[in-house]
């Protein structure tokens, strides 16, 4: 697989390493068997717009300390065995196992076997949070917290798999149309992802599996609404409480139990949505949309940013440019 993107094969330990960080993410690998040049080791990788795949397999036993990776990832297992941690969890990845691992928990694999090689893909945050925003049909507040052990013998998981498979097919033929068109590519990579938030239980799995998404309330519609009309009226608590027509404490219940957040969360999400929105257009710098979206705490502002869309606003910024 990837056959077209080979980048390291048979090389150094350090050299094959420094390839790896390169694509993925900078971690501490370390080799616990010989760390010579390994015949067997092979790397090969691509980063698309949502995705990015590789292969790998280091031909000798190896232990990988990435931390929290702020992306969400999935290794499939292809040939022997890798041990993985991410959090509290712990799986034994074999072929016909994967391990889905979440942005904000520690991963650790201690033991990556000389004989494994992984379908490693890593899939950028955002990408999947607003995919499971289109799925359930209302913002999220937070990142997704998947089971580790994802089992591709299950019909789901079959069901996933063949989805990442047309994919790699695609891409290891030339002329073919993920090649030939962009839009088409990006197409499979977002079914890549809608496939397994579907498929692999998380803390949105039931509300994925549910007919629809709930009813709202008028109270809570009126209020959704109007923060959807004007986020960056100054609202607070008893602001939104006049508009529903209820107390603030039923307000907040009524939030909770329909929109799993609280009114102001949602007020924050669609402030940072429109903030992003702006400044992919190049509508002015940081600070003027911050300002012109209700956020006035400019550094509480960054870092919910940051948390919401794994990247600094002025980063956004700076690849609009770039």
């Amino acid at each position: 697989m990837l056959t077209s993107y080979e980048l390291c094969r048979g090389a150094r330990f350090d050299a094959f390493r420094d390839s790896l960080n390169g694509v993925f993410y900078p971690a501490r690998v370390e080799p616990t068997g010989p760390d010579s040049a390994v015949p067997e080791s092979w790397l090969s990788a691509t980063s698309l717009t949502h995705l990015t795949l590789g292969f790998v397999r280091f031909g000798t036993e190896t232990a990988l300390d990435p931390g929290a990776l702020g992306a969400y990832h999935v290794n499939v297992a292809m040939s022997g065995s890798v041990e993985s941690r991410c959090g509290s969890q712990h799986v034994v990845a074999r072929p016909g196992t994967a391990a889905v691992f979440t942005p904000h928990e520690h991963t650790l694999l201690p033991r990556w076997g000389a004989d494994a090689g992984q379908l490693c893909i890593k899939i950028n945050r955002r990408s999947l949070e607003s995919e499971l925003e289109n799925l359930v049909g209302r913002p999220i507040s937070s990142w997704v917290r998947f089971s580790l052990g994802f089992d591709l013998t299950s019909p789901a998981g079959k069901s996933w798999l063949a989805v990442v498979r047309l994919l790699l097919s695609e891409l290891d033929t030339p002329h073919s149309l993920v090649r030939r068109s962009v839009a088409h590519r990006e197409q499979i990579e977002r079914m890549v992802v809608s496939s397994l938030l579907l498929a692999q239980p998380s803390d949105y799995f039931d509300a994925l599996h549910t007919d629809g998404p709930p009813a709202r309330s008028r109270t809570v519609k009126r209020v959704v609404d109007a923060i959807d009309a004007a986020p960056e009226k100054p609202w607070d608590l008893s602001d939104m409480a006049r508009v529903a027509g209820v107390s603030g404490r039923r307000l907040q219940q009524g939030f909770r139990e329909q929109m799993e957040m609280s009114p102001t969360t949602y007020l924050r999400t669609v402030r940072l949505e429109r903030v992003r929105a702006d400044l992919v257009a190049g509508t002015g710098s940081v600070t003027d949309v911050a300002l012109r979206w209700g956020f006035t705490h400019l550094s509480r502002f960054s870092a919910a940013y940051r948390d919401r869309f794994g990247e600094a606003p002025s980063d956004t910024l700076r690849t609009l440019r770039s």
